[in-house]
């Protein structure tokens, strides 16, 4: 059945057209079916509780699909997900792009553009139009909880270009691409998931730094942009009020300063800074009335029913125009058709997996970065034992996949066919263990600058032995904790291919050639 044309949906169905919903399976909801059903859906957002396997995710994407064009309104779907790279990446099947700072490390646009085009490809084999990436966000707080390895760096303009890249790369293979987190959440010490940050810069240094990269972007076509859940004061003159539902924010500076006519789409409006403000639903219809086209509630079916009836009521108050909502509708069903949403895969998962797994080892082999390493420590003799120490931890933000265990990079030097000693430490106050002079000795950090003792373990660890080197898996800035003339290799993550990278540096297979693109700020 054809989509019908703005003038033949009714209003529950043009509003529904605005929402994008989650559910919790690997196979449709009765929840998510009705909401499709009932009120002419526009998208649904996949997140790792979704996904198993390339096969059940193709099927789940088709039988949406087919829910969606039955209906009387027939529109197909946006279907989205978070395949960022690195930490946030919903597809684990080994073929997934290192984080973005690794990029930054590496700072090639060309292989950017191809790691874009992959993801773009992998992504849409199995039926996902839509990838909520690349994060535009300027990360220039060492103590950032949410964003650190998730951007390309501290330099608006190794942002803007790597952005831009990326995100050409991905609509080139017919993926939206959605720019984030508007206006900038690079430097906060906040985590919008668990409470409103606030931003007090003024507009000359948002200008300077946290824009660009967004400009950059707009200006290069991008599909979308995702609002950010932060308080912007200097735009606003608000502190409690969230970007997101800001008409100065969205219309004022994207919609007439930026000139940006593609989708803005929200964070999720279950985010603490917005369910325990304003509130879910009252949340969407701020954000439709700011100038958000797509209200994404990720979760809980009784928010979604319940933000979809709330901005139904604000139209039928007044309190909305209904011309309003049309202006929406009428960006979604433009964009839907310029990337011929509808239209099934034409390839097989595991062609358009190879690329992306063989553009992700490019980019750790160009970005792996190895910071110092005064004392001659990498290569490992590999004709020796090498004592492998690696900390535990969790997961950054709820926006992270949390699948990091130290043994992944274990078992990846025993495949190398070194001998390894290996302890996983998950109570660094605790931990001691007998470490002579002569031993080498590699030791794993998990965000070890904010785990006083983590640090502290990792210092007496580097004071034992001459020949220790420290791999950083989950930020560059536990530099900031190790003595000064530690050896220090850094990842920028624990993907498959920057795993790799690392431990063939380690054994002398590689030479790490990338360079920090962000600043310690006590070394």
């Amino acid at each position: 059945m054809s989509a019908q044309t703005i003038g033949e949906l009714s209003l529950r169905e043009k509003v529904g057209q605005l929402f994008m919903v989650g559910f919790d399976s690997t196979e449709p909801t009765d929840d998510v079916c009705t909401l499709i059903e009932e009120y002419n859906l526009g998208g649904v957002i996949y997140f790792s509780r979704n996904i198993e396997t390339p096969s059940q995710v193709a099927s789940l994407s088709g039988t949406l699909q087919d829910v969606a064009q039955s209906t009387g309104a027939g529109s197909p779907l946006l279907i989205a997900t978070d395949q960022e790279g690195g930490v946030v990446s919903r597809l684990d099947w080994g073929s997934q792009l290192p984080s973005q700072m690794l990029f930054g490390a590496c700072g090639e646009p060309e292989l950017a553009r191809n790691a874009g085009r992959a993801v773009g490809r992998e992504l849409r084999s199995l039926g996902i139009t839509m990838n909520l990436a690349p994060v535009l966000d300027v990360n220039n707080n060492p103590d950032n909880p949410v964003i650190g390895v998730r951007s390309f760096g501290e330099s608006p303009e190794l942002v803007g270009d790597l952005g831009v890249a990326m995100a050409t790369g991905m609509q080139s293979a017919n993926v939206l691409a959605c720019g984030k987190h508007f206006p900038g959440h690079g430097d906060t010490a906040t985590d919008s998931h668990v409470g409103l940050p606030v931003v007090n810069h003024d507009v000359e240094r948002l200008d300077r730094v946290e824009f660009p990269p967004f400009k950059r972007a707009i200006a290069a076509g991008i599909d979308a942009i995702m609002t950010t859940h932060v308080s912007f004061p200097s735009i606003t003159d608000d502190e409690d009020r969230p970007a997101t539902i800001s008409s100065a924010v969205q219309t004022g500076i994207l919609r007439e300063q930026f000139d940006f006519d593609g989708l803005v789409v929200t964070d999720c409006l279950e985010m603490h800074a917005i369910a325990d403000g304003v509130g879910t639903a009252e949340g969407a219809v701020q954000a439709i009335d700011a100038g958000c086209d797509v209200a994404i509630v990720s979760h809980t079916p009784e928010r979604q029913r319940s933000a979809i009836e709330a901005v139904v009521e604000a139209v039928d108050s007044g309190r909305l125009s209904e011309a309003r909502i049309d202006e929406s509708v009428r960006r979604i069903q433009r964009i839907k058709r310029e990337r011929n949403v509808a239209t099934p895969p034409a390839e097989p998962w595991d062609e358009s997996a190879t690329e992306s797994t063989s553009v992700a080892q490019s980019v750790a082999e160009c970005g792996l970065t190895l910071v110092q390493d005064e004392r001659g420590v990498i290569p490992f003799d590999v004709d020796r034992p090498l004592h492998a120490i690696g900390f535990t931890g969790e997961r950054g933000s709820n926006a992270e996949d949390d699948r990091y265990e130290p043994a992944i990079v274990f078992d990846a030097l025993e495949e190398r066919g070194v001998d390894v000693l290996r302890e996983t430490v998950s109570d660094p106050e605790s931990f001691e263990r007998s470490i002579a002079e002569t031993d080498q000795v590699l030791v794993v950090t998990y965000d070890a600058r904010s785990n006083p003792g983590q640090a502290a373990a990792l210092r007496r660890i580097c004071d034992r032995s001459a020949d220790v080197a420290v791999l950083a898996v989950r930020t560059p800035y536990d530099l900031t904790v190790c003595p000064d003339d530690a050896t220090f290799l850094t990842s920028y993550g624990y993907s498959p291919g920057a795993v790799d990278a690392a431990v063939r540096a380690l054994v002398g297979d590689t030479t790490p050639n990338g360079t920090l693109p962000v600043t310690m700020p006590d070394a």
